[in-house]
């Protein structure tokens, strides 16, 4: 008897995965919790145990697929040989979700299918030109819209069918009824790409003001000089945050500046105390210290809100993420409790958690639970720039290069002085714009007098 094994739920709030490499063929014996796959998914990179002993029978989805939580990934058999098993109806499930709807667009054309459809597979062309694609010579006929209408929907304690809030969100935007789209995500959830599918294939009022996604074609005669690239891994991770944190969050700017010539002088002091305890000592730890203070005084911006059940969600701890620049693209790891350590601890953190994720040793718990992100742009250069909110948090403070510049003093003397640009991005809907000013300005008066912050140590 075969035995399913399923994505399980890596991180929380995760709910699909994307199959980086198999680690183990198909016909190899495994051992109970050997490594078999690696799967990234927008937490976190992380090889799976095998959680039998026995045969890999069947790989369910081929590497670069996108598979949803609980979706079977690999059939196992008991013993050294692998007898012929019936797919589970979760298994035939996952498959039929391989079958191009008519008049809709193949999602694996843009880089982000969520099929299982692989290389081997074959399309034939059915009735009416409907493409169907073939697994194992037998085609299987794809849903008609009215079947998928008529399909029972997953509903909330409140009668609503299960989506996601940015689903719900272009729902709206592009006239669709959510009551008629077909979910395919953990217990027949919405998804974005299930909305976009939806009003592309024509189906309900969406059809109207929305046609299938554009494909891009490039000016004739330029195609040999062009590359085309899946749009897999990290990168693909962060253009769905990126569409997640547009879709959920109303931005808004707000950029200050502050005098750091004190904590210039500070740090380049504790410098070499630091290396002598084995510390690399940066602002990076100065500047979180500052943020959870502000946040102390401020709770709104240390909240998220929970669209599901109407409310906002204050966090009494403080997490702070660190966008990393890494080859692969950019990762927001978190140092916990950043109220409770103090600044070489912090310092030693920020160290570790940059390198792991350079080095791509990531941990589940290095990238869960951040209440509040922090993005060092000054050693990219630039004037002060538009961060990005990471979602579901509410603000994300932009810090950039220090430069020395003239400054006009209160007795109109002009002297130079070590200058910093703040910029503070924020969701309107939980953040006032006078509160994001009042928290940018706590975080300026701690930059611009670290005395203060070294009291609390």
């Amino acid at each position: 008897m075969a035995r399913e094994f399923r994505l399980p739920e890596l991180a929380e709030s995760v709910v699909e995965g994307e199959i980086l490499r198999w680690m183990v063929a198909e016909g190899d014996a495994v051992e109970q919790d050997q490594p078999i796959v690696e799967v990234m998914t927008d937490k976190v990179t992380v090889e799976l145990p095998s959680p039998y002993a026995g045969v890999l029978q069947k790989q369910l989805v081929a590497e670069g697929d996108v598979v949803p939580v609980n979706e079977p990934i690999a059939l196992f058999a008991d013993g050294a040989e692998a007898p012929a098993a019936e797919p589970s109806a979760g298994v035939q499930a996952a498959e039929e979700r391989s079958i191009v709807e008519p008049g809709g667009a193949d999602e694996e054309d843009d880089g982000s299918s969520l099929s299982l459809f692989r290389p081997n597979d074959q399309e034939e062309e059915g009735a009416g030109g409907v493409t169907v694609r073939v697994r194992g010579g037998a085609a299987v006929a794809p849903r008609t819209a009215s079947e998928a209408r008529s399909a029972p929907r997953a509903r909330g304690p409140y009668g609503r069918v299960l989506a996601v809030p940015a689903a719900r969100r272009l729902a709206r935007e592009l006239d669709v009824d959510i009551e008629e789209v077909a979910g395919s995500g953990p217990n027949g959830r919405i998804r974005v790409d299930d909305v976009r599918a939806h009003a592309g294939r024509g189906s309900g009022a969406g059809a109207a003001t929305a046609g299938p996604p554009s494909r891009y074609v490039g000016p004739q005669g330029y195609a040999e000089r062009e590359e085309r690239i899946p749009l897999r891994g990290l990168r693909r991770v962060i253009s769905k945050q990126m569409l997640a944190s547009h879709l959920q969050t109303v931005r808004t700017l707000h950029v200050d500046e502050a005098d750091v010539s004190a904590l210039v002088a500070l740090r380049r002091r504790l410098k070499p105390i630091a290396e002598n305890r084995g510390v690399r000592l940066s602002y990076l730890p100065f500047v979180m210290k500052a943020v959870v203070s502000a946040l102390q005084a401020f709770p709104q911006l240390n909240a998220s809100l929970d669209e599901a059940s109407g409310e906002i969600v204050r966090k009494h701890y403080y997490n702070i993420g660190m966008a990393v620049a890494t080859e692969a693209g950019l990762t927001v790891p978190v140092v916990h409790d950043v109220d409770r350590l103090t600044i070489l601890e912090v310092a030693a953190e920020v160290n570790r958690l940059a390198a792991a994720a350079r080095d791509n040793t990531l941990t589940q718990d290095d990238v869960r639970a951040g209440t509040f992100s922090v993005t060092n742009i000054g050693s990219l250069g630039g004037l002060f720039s538009f961060p990005i909110i990471n979602v579901p948090e509410a603000a994300i403070l932009g810090v950039h290069s220090i430069k020395r510049r003239p400054v006009v003093l209160e007795d109109d003397s002009i002297v130079a002085r070590d200058m910093l640009y703040l910029s503070l991005s924020f969701d309107h809907r939980l953040v006032d714009g006078a509160e994001g000013a009042l928290f940018t300005g706590r975080v300026i008066e701690l930059l611009e007098t670290p005395e203060e912050m070294m009291l609390d140590l």
